[in-house]
């Protein structure tokens, strides 16, 4: 393991990361107890790694237990190859402090994997939401993500009908337990595609009811009709309404568990710096803006998005914001069942009568 690893950073400090003859454009540097040094000007990330010998041994850990668990992944015949394309993947979705304290992102990684709390859904369950769609239902189901996403589980909501589906966001999530209290990583909401169709029409006609209640601030309004230029980062308008949904009833679930706490993660700094070195290679300053606009968009919208249902759930409180404690939006989860929207309301009600654990 060793070897392999010591062979991954080197080639990580020079921004190029060989797997089974294919380059990836994956950078930072390694400090390891100040005995191996491997620095290049060009990163703006750096793994320090303090106790060589407790990471390794959480390294292994962590590997073995994919291995057996073998989730999908890019087709890797050679296995040394493909453990360290697992090993890429694990830092990949390393926040910056996690490069600080590479073991807690070893440990939380490996807790995510043996995460059961919602393995009851992974055949799925169907919530009947005929008081909001007549003849509907909205399926819920944990899925297993490839090796390549954020997080090893995803949970999809669909809305369905006797003759089709709509597909709302997906929740891009792990668990962890701490002295006894279970603990919710977000990193990411996800909408997939839908055809339009008739169903999906007026899947999109009904969720505009989310906005009953929400206005605009003035602000908000003069950059929509276009009065003014400035764009006010602050409001709480500009959201999808299936995002809202689909985290509104995440949250319902995370309630009927007792999880007291979510940690949103906003920034992950080796995939952006990923789709930067990618841009920077082949000069192309179009895909360059690009990446700047898809993390302005993953990092502001995704914490508006937030934002936006704890003005309309008071089951959820915003307590800190990413980098004032540390690198997450900090949201706490109480049992309250007061929700200021009428649809987020009955769907998050079906749902406590679907499942028998539910509060």
């Amino acid at each position: 393991m060793k070897e392999l690893f010591y062979e991954l950073i080197k080639e990580t400090c020079n921004g190029k990361v060989i797997i089974d003859n294919v380059e990836w454009p994956y950078s930072f540097n390694t400090i390891i107890e100040d005995k191996i040094r491997l620095e290049n000007k060009d990163n703006n990330v750096c793994l320090i790694i303090k106790n060589e010998e407790e990471f390794f041994k959480l390294l292994e850990e962590y590997i073995n237990l994919e291995l057996s668990i073998n989730r999908k992944t890019i087709r890797i015949n050679n296995e040394k190859e493909k453990i360290k394309f697992l090993i890429v993947c694990l830092f990949a979705n390393g926040t910056t402090e996690d490069f600080i304290n590479p073991e807690r992102l070893i440990k939380r990684n490996i807790e995510f994997l043996k995460d059961n709390t919602f393995d009851y859904l992974d055949k799925g369950i169907e919530v009947d939401v005929n008081n909001i769609l007549d003849d509907s239902k909205i399926e819920i189901k944990r899925e297993q993500n490839s090796t390549m996403m954020e997080t090893p589980y995803k949970l999809t909501f669909t809305f369905k009908n006797e003759e089709s589906i709509h597909k709302l966001p997906s929740i891009y999530y792990g668990i962890i337990e701490e002295n006894g209290i279970k603990k919710c990583y977000i990193y990411s909401i996800q909408a997939p595609k839908n055809d339009n169709n008739k169903f999906n029409k007026k899947i999109n006609r009904l969720l505009f009811k989310i906005n009953d209640g929400v206005e605009d601030s003035k602000e908000y309004y003069d950059y929509k009709e276009g009065v003014s230029d400035y764009y006010p980062e602050g409001n709480i308008s500009d959201v999808t309404m299936s995002f809202v949904l689909s985290l509104n009833l995440f949250i319902t679930l995370l309630q009927s568990e007792n999880i007291k706490e979510i940690k949103a993660v906003p920034y992950l700094p080796i995939r952006y710096n990923s789709r930067a070195l990618s841009a920077k290679r082949n000069d192309n300053e179009e895909n360059m803006n690009r990446n700047i606009n898809i993390q302005k968009n993953l990092t502001n919208k995704f914490i508006r998005t937030f934002r936006r249902l704890e003005s309309q759930n008071n089951g959820i409180k915003i307590t800190t914001y990413p980098y004032e404690l540390d690198e997450f939006l900090t949201i706490e989860v109480n049992n309250s069942k007061n929700i200021a929207n009428k649809l987020l309301d009955e769907t998050s009600k079906d749902i406590e009568k679907c499942k028998p654990k539910i509060l």
